[in-house]
């Protein structure tokens, strides 16, 4: 389903009908409701005819790519994880503006420093980042709003979690006495929204 989350990302897929969306995977409509075209971004980045070479397809009535050379750094951009022969990599993404002026500073020869940001939204902690080395970490957290002494609202979530993987970590907090609640409700749509309600608290004096 790599295709989908291309798509829900908006950068090079152009989706119609609902696809979703990175912080909830389980809400998409099937895949015979969607379509989806390449982005202008796309054409003249990815597909650009003055980079791209191109070859016959196997039954010699069309062209494919032979490979796809890019005019931007889609791998920071996108983000990617894989594992292979004892080796696992995790390439965070990064924020589109930011690299653009990067990759200029990069052109005129200057010394860039950039981190990761994330389309979930919430905060990040890139004290030791290491600049994206082997062995760096970041810490990313939900971002909590409070609405009144009854209830607390997240409307931002960490980047790898679903609302469905934050909601049952917020239950198992519960269940061990670690945080008091009262219930979660999930208001999520277009946006993110986990409206939860606080347990009531006795005060003894």
């Amino acid at each position: 389903m790599r295709w989908l989350t291309w798509g829900q990302k908006d950068l090079l897929i152009d989706p119609q009908g609902n696809w979703g969306n990175t912080s909830d995977r389980g809400q998409r409509a099937a895949s015979r409701y969607i379509e989806a075209r390449l982005t202008k971004f796309a054409l003249d980045v990815v597909f650009n005819p003055q980079t791209t070479e191109w070859q016959l397809s196997y039954d010699g009535r069309k062209k494919e790519p032979i490979n796809l050379p890019m005019k931007f750094p889609m791998l920071l951009a996108q983000g990617a994880e894989g594992i292979a022969v004892g080796l696992s990599t995790k390439i965070l993404p990064h924020n589109f503006i930011e690299l653009c002026k990067a990759s200029i500073k990069v052109l005129e020869g200057k010394k860039v420093k950039i981190y990761p940001d994330f389309p979930t939204g919430g905060t990040i902690d890139v004290s030791d980042y290491q600049g994206g080395k082997r062995g760096g970490r970041v810490k990313i957290r939900a971002t909590i709003e409070k609405i009144d002494s009854k209830y607390i609202a997240i409307r931002e979530v960490p980047y790898g979690m679903t609302t469905t993987t934050l909601i049952e970590s917020i239950i198992k907090a519960n269940d061990k006495g670690k945080i008091k609640i009262k219930k979660v409700v999930d208001n999520t749509a277009a946006e993110v929204e986990l409206l939860i309600e606080l347990a009531r608290v006795s005060v003894r004096t």
